[in-house]
């Protein structure tokens, strides 16, 4: 009888661990907070997405069932940093269901839960008692094309399927200096191109 009381014990403190704090009663405590990473002040107005993914197949995902998205939740800092999204740290039978979270405010570098721009290290620095988000201002120098392609990736694009679409709306802002760069790039290649002929010709 023991033995039992115990377990019952045990199995009912895992469950109020695992609710939310709003459920218990309690002051929700914010799913994070942005901040600037020079002056560690709050930012206000940077979107984040939340994205729940779960396997789209009957395989799991060892067997290498892919993935999609079932779940996508977009808000945006108040005044003080926060950012609040219900169930964002709740538990999760498999690491794989966990929400992915990415945040972004133009003049900013895209901060993702999982990879660090431009570098690609994995970010290790932001769990559930680490919750402060730290943004890196735009840097000069760095690539818009780059840019866009860690967004694309870490988002996997699901962006375009939120239903406010506040993400999209967002990140449409470095959409010129995209552009512009990319356009850059391509008369560099052909000026290069056209020289490589020229000099070839010359040799003849």
């Amino acid at each position: 009888m023991m033995i039992l009381t115990v377990a019952l014990s045990a199995l009912a403190l895992l469950l109020m661990q695992a609710l939310p704090c709003h459920a218990l009663g309690g002051q929700s405590k914010p799913t994070a907070v942005v901040v600037d990473a020079d002056t560690n002040e709050p930012i206000e107005g940077a979107v984040a997405i939340a994205i729940w993914r779960k396997g789209s197949s009957d395989r799991t995902w060892f067997e290498g069932a892919s993935e999609k998205a079932t779940r996508i939740e977009e808000v945006v800092s108040d005044k003080e940093g926060k950012i609040h999204i219900d169930d964002f740290w709740d538990f999760q039978l498999l690491p794989t269901w966990k929400p992915h979270l990415t945040i972004y405010k133009p003049g900013y570098v895209c901060w993702d839960q999982e990879y660090i721009f431009p570098s690609w290290d994995e970010r290790s620095d932001f769990d559930k008692e680490h919750r402060v988000v730290k943004m890196e201002k735009w840097k000069e120098g760095y690539s818009y094309v780059d840019h866009d392609t860690f967004i694309g990736s870490c988002t996997r694009n699901e962006y375009y399927e939120a239903s406010e679409r506040l993400f999209l709306s967002s990140i449409k802002y470095e959409e010129a200096f995209y552009l512009r760069e990319s356009q850059g790039k391509r008369e560099k290649y052909e000026n290069e191109r056209k020289e490589k002929k020229n000099e070839r010709e010359g040799d003849k």
